[in-house]
């Protein structure tokens, strides 16, 4: 019996002592890493196998995995199989690994540097990488003993948003409001006569077309007419001395006819000529069908003078000049008009609105400001104000500004970039800029924008840098093992 006693402590002994050998298989890395470029996601591991401890006929299997967020979805990569001294021996002698496998010995001081390389995968965006242990002995089957989680993985793009109190400028252009009004009548006059005839053929209904454009202006309350301009052309039908006789007569006649119906002062009426309009007739044949339509383009833009250009298109053309002589040189003999007229300064913020909601082309960029202060920042009237404003000055950099503001806060990125085109280069208009970029998921861009911002002395550009550097230099990687791990406990 003491025998049998002393060899059952023996081998319960023995056994104790293999556990506890074969207990120190818990992954430690000197190094990891996980990455995330070219497409793929690649980790890597530096394993001392020093720190491995299967027992002598053990081996442990350790195989990284990438573990989608929320585990439906996994890929397993290449496994680090270290084994003790007579497992290791085993493998070869046997040769029985799969080609390509390797084993290490346990204990030896050859480092393991593990790297692999995934397709990246788009569930990938919040993942982890963690490590499979498995253990086994010869004809034994290794078993799952557990595993290390090694990183999480936080791939999913930063998304930015704008601040919520509405940025806008002030609209201060005040400047006098000048509006024209103009048009074309075609009044006939007899065959080298420069004297006006209301009677003669349509120039009544010619001459009404102007008296009605200049009564619409002038019986605006709100208007005052500074200029009224009239010029006259002739066809290239005739001589050019001829027609530049006719041109300025028949342009002072309509002129004079003007001013007495309306008794204008001197002052106000303003003519010009031009003796044959030659710009009008090229603009016809261009657009026309007739044959050798490009031949007598040629003509019309050489050098020649007036009188030899009508005649060798007559010589050269003679069908196609008929057609032009019966159908385009009557409607080249015409008298375009110009009404130039201010538009007076409302006061009366009633007034103001009123316009606004009746003429909102009447209005100066200040004064849409004034209707905009007596609504709520950033209220759908407010911002109605302002996109009238632009539509009614589409150039002006302001009235921009607070339309490209207005549209990034609804969504259409697209517009923004139009308004922001005309907007200017003030620290306002490269901070919205930079918003834009930010909104657009050009994080890069919208720091150096909101830098240039703060840089112009914009206190808001240097807040907003701060917004996008926390997203763009968040970690994307946070390990859970190894001296990175350490490091962030340790923070």
């Amino acid at each position: 019996m003491d025998m049998m006693r002393s060899f059952v402590i023996t081998v319960m002994a023995a056994c104790a002592a293999a556990v506890s050998a074969a207990a120190d298989t818990e992954l430690k890395v000197t190094e990891v890493g996980v990455s995330r470029q070219d497409g793929g996601i690649t980790v890597t591991m530096a394993i001392d196998p020093r720190d491995v401890n299967p027992g002598r006929d053990r081996e442990v299997v350790f195989t990284p995995v990438v573990v989608s967020a929320s585990g439906t979805d996994s890929v397993v990569m290449p496994q680090i199989r270290v084994a003790g001294r007579n497992r290791y021996y085993s493998h070869l002698r046997n040769g029985d690994l799969a080609e390509g496998e390797k084993v290490w010995r346990a204990g030896s001081d050859e480092m393991i540097r593990y790297s692999h390389t995934v397709a990246y995968e788009p569930w990938m965006e919040r993942s982890r990488v963690t490590v499979l242990r498995d253990m086994g002995k010869c004809c034994e089957r290794p078993r799952r003993r557990g595993e290390t989680p090694v990183a999480v993985l936080d791939f999913e793009k930063p998304v930015y948003s704008m601040g919520r109190t509405p940025r806008y400028v002030a609209l201060t252009g005040d400047s006098v409001i000048e509006r024209t009004a103009e048009g074309r009548a075609f009044v006939d006059f007899v065959v080298n006569r420069t004297e006006i005839r209301p009677d003669y053929r349509g120039n009544r209904k010619e001459i009404a077309k102007i008296i009605e454009s200049i009564d619409k202006v002038k019986n605006d309350p709100d208007a005052t007419i500074t200029r009224i301009t009239i010029k006259g052309y002739a066809s290239p039908e005739g001589s050019y001395a001829n027609n530049v006789r006719l041109a300025m007569g028949r342009t002072a006649a309509l002129k004079e006819y003007v001013r007495k119906h309306y008794n204008f002062d001197q002052e106000i009426m303003m003519t010009d000529y031009e003796p044959e309009d030659w710009a009008g007739l090229r603009e016809w044949v261009a657009g026309c069908t007739l044959p050798h339509r490009q031949e007598i383009l040629r003509i019309i833009d050489s050098g020649m003078e007036p009188d030899p250009k009508d005649r060798e298109i007559k010589r050269a053309y003679p069908a196609e000049y008929k057609v032009i002589l019966d159908s385009v040189y009557p409607a080249l003999r015409h008298s375009d008009y110009t009404v130039r007229y201010n538009i007076r300064t409302y006061v009366d913020i009633d007034e103001l609105k009123r316009v606004f909601a009746t003429a909102p082309r009447n209005l100066r960029p200040v004064d849409f400001q004034r209707i905009a202060s007596t609504y709520a920042v950033g209220s759908p009237e407010y911002d109605q104000v302002y996109m009238k404003a632009v539509e009614v000055y589409p150039g002006d950099v302001q009235c921009n500004l607070n339309a490209a503001n207005i549209v990034m806060r609804r969504g259409d990125l697209v517009a923004a970039a139009g308004y922001l085109d005309r907007a200017g280069d003030s620290a306002q208009a490269v901070f919205s800029r930079g918003e834009l970029a930010a909104l657009t998921g050009d994080l890069e861009r919208a720091a150096r924008l909101f830098e240039n911002a703060a840089d112009m002395g914009l206190d808001a550009g240097a807040e907003e840098l701060q917004r996008v550097r926390a997203l763009t230099d968040r970690p994307t990687v946070r390990y859970l093992i190894g001296p990175a791990a350490m490091e962030e406990s340790k923070d």
